[in-house]
């Protein structure tokens, strides 16, 4: 055995420590950040710093899952350069798919592990081990926290657990700032335009998008409240569409009624009509938002997920203040549409008029 392969060997059965000290400095300086009026980023960056100064490692980054859950987006980091960084996309696929089904997965010697996707980038960044946590919330995986060390290293039970603490705190952060993020996201759609249509098209890509979520639809009630329609979808085939809008389930029924319902699992629940056509469609938990104006339901939001979510209540309630914006939206159009058809009543009678005086001189 060469000296340097001897050498990995004796440094991977060498396993290292976290003292108390440590740990309370960490744990305080994250806490501290999150007593404070920080963005997300902010808040990770600054757990990021932590992370690598009081353990002495190389780097943290933290990244979260695309929409279509194939790519992990940069969000921030600590310690990496601008051109390791920006070395190319990650695919989600490769070295964190441990992580994705939520177990931390510790890389001893990311130059020759072939789960590393860079391994030539990571040798010339100076990063020789690491350790990759999943960010989970109530149940899904939305992105991963990575840290690194200088040296071939194996990480202690202490450490990886530790990991997982602050990753906990960091995913509770993200998922804020996402229902945040689509509120306003949301309320600068309904303000771009009077259009309905183009309104609600900006409403499910926003929520979508910003939630990471597998799609998003808008169902509306007609004029006489009997039929409801499809009026604005995103990430959804339309075999499916169709699946859910012959057989659309409770769900609907009991948003139509004004409650906020969800089914967590279609796999579980075979009261889902098209539970079939959900599990092909790669779709686990759907909410259904009822929209309602002045305590009159109008129609239906629905949000549906990759992984089985339960939604928390104040999630709900973001929901739910997302769905009355779209109610306001819906009925200001609704009201331009009558004044702009009045106005151009109007017209035409003026214009029959003018016609027919002129006829007459």
């Amino acid at each position: 055995m060469s000296g340097y392969r001897a050498g990995v060997a004796l440094v991977k059965r060498r396993r290292y420590s976290v003292d108390s000290k440590q740990c309370l400095e960490i744990l305080s300086t994250v806490g501290d950040a999150y007593n404070s009026p920080l963005s997300m980023t902010e808040l990770l960056e600054r757990t990021a710093m932590a992370i690598v100064e009081q353990l002495r490692l190389r780097g943290c980054e933290f990244r979260l899952l695309s929409q279509d859950q194939t790519l992990l987006e940069y969000i921030t980091s600590y310690g990496l350069s601008g051109e390791f960084l920006g070395k190319g996309p990650v695919e989600a696929d490769r070295s964190v798919t441990e992580a994705l089904e939520g177990k931390p997965v510790v890389i001893s010697d990311c130059a020759s592990d072939p789960r590393i996707q860079y391994r030539a980038e990571h040798a010339k960044e100076g990063l020789a081990s690491s350790l990759t946590v999943p960010l989970k919330t109530r149940g899904q995986v939305i992105g991963v926290m990575r840290v690194y060390a200088g040296e071939v290293r194996q990480f202690s039970e202490d450490e990886i657990r530790l990991g997982e603490i602050l990753a906990a705190f960091s995913a509770r952060a993200v998922t804020h700032a996402m229902f945040h993020r689509i509120l306003d996201n949301v309320t600068t759609a309904i303000r771009s335009s009077l259009r309905l249509d183009a309104v609600l098209e900006a409403v499910v890509r926003a929520i979508s998008e910003d939630l990471r979520a597998k799609g998003c639809t808008i169902h509306l009630l007609d004029a006489e409240d009997k039929e409801l329609g499809l009026r604005a979808s995103f990430g959804l085939s339309k075999r499916f569409l169709e699946a859910s809008k012959l057989r659309p389930g409770r769900g609907i029924s009991e948003a139509l009624q004004g409650t906020c319902t969800q089914m967590l699992d279609p796999r579980r629940e075979p009261s889902t009509p098209f539970n079939e056509k959900a599990i092909e469609e790669g779709v686990s938990s759907i909410l259904y938002v009822p929209l309602m104006i002045r305590d009159k339901p109008i129609g239906v939001l629905c949000l549906y997920t990759h992984h089985p979510y339960q939604f928390s209540e104040d999630e709900r309630h973001f929901m739910k203040a997302i769905a009355d914006e779209c109610g306001l939206a819906i009925q200001q159009s609704r009201m331009y549409s009558m004044v702009r058809q009045s106005y151009q009543t109007l017209v035409n009678d003026f214009q029959i008029w003018f016609e027919s005086g002129y006829r007459q001189l």
